[in-house]
């Protein structure tokens, strides 16, 4: 569990994204929503009906750095009590979020969080099985996950076809390292060995490691006797780094 601080850290950077409700029936505050459903998913709900539950449950703790509604009195010896968001108004408001807003609040906490520490993430494409397209087929994803810290980045769609996947990184480059600058080194399976993708990650300043396994004989035979032949070089330790040159790994086995 985060520290208090880092907990409203987290809702003042939910603040930033739009609210799409209309200015009539905004019962609770935007933020306050987006963040239920936030820390629900992170605790592994997957439903918003059990979202709502587990928010009623853990109230005591989150009034602590949320602000709810409150019922009108019946008595006036009677408390205000405070009402959570229903499960049909998390899902009004979730229909009309934009994802973009939501990546890059959700990246502004992160790197508060990570101090400049820098990270590596993995590139892997997934079918989202439970998720269909238009035609009926499950939805293939490139996801980008950072494994040490046990936190997904982000991800997008590559329109069903894998090998889809280097073209679909390429383009969301400079959006993935403007939301992390601390994101320092890309990794990967031999799909993504492609030669412009590999030059633009260099063009943004950054490294990248290229795993090819010996299932692919022909490629990992190729490349084997490529780098047999190359010198190898201990990194300079010393130069800054962006007057370092970029080091090309690859892993066999």
């Amino acid at each position: 569990m985060f520290p208090p601080s880092s907990l409203s850290h987290f809702v003042r950077c939910l603040k930033k994204v739009r609210d799409p409700r209309s200015k009539q029936g905004q019962s609770h505050p935007f933020s306050a929503i987006l963040a239920i459903v936030f820390l629900g998913l992170i605790g592994n709900i997957t439903t918003l009906a059990e979202i709502q539950r587990w928010a009623e449950i853990h109230y005591p703790e989150l009034k602590t750095f949320l602000r709810f509604r409150r019922f009108k009195r019946k008595s006036k010896s009677q408390k205000k009590p405070k009402k959570i968001p229903l499960a049909i108004s998390l899902a009004r408001v979730l229909r009309k979020l934009s994802l973009a807003d939501l990546q890059k609040a959700f990246a502004d906490f992160l790197n508060v969080l990570l101090n400049d520490t820098e990270i590596t993430a993995s590139v892997d494409g997934k079918a989202a099985k439970q998720m269909k397209d238009a035609d009926g087929h499950p939805i293939l994803m490139l996801n980008v996950f950072a494994h040490t810290l046990k936190v997904h980045l982000a991800s997008w769609s590559v329109k069903g076809d894998k090998t889809n996947e280097p073209g679909c990184l390429k383009k969301h480059l400079e959006e993935l390292f403007d939301l992390f600058p601390c994101l320092k080194l890309l990794t990967g399976d031999a799909i993504y060995a492609d030669r412009s993708l590999l030059k633009a990650i260099q063009e943004h300043h950054r490294d990248y490691l290229v795993q090819v396994k010996d299932q692919q004989p022909k490629v990992y035979a190729k490349v084997k006797e490529t780098y047999e032949q190359v010198r190898y070089q201990e990194p300079d330790h010393v130069l800054p780094r962006k007057k370092r040159g970029f080091r090309r790994l690859v892993v066999f086995g």
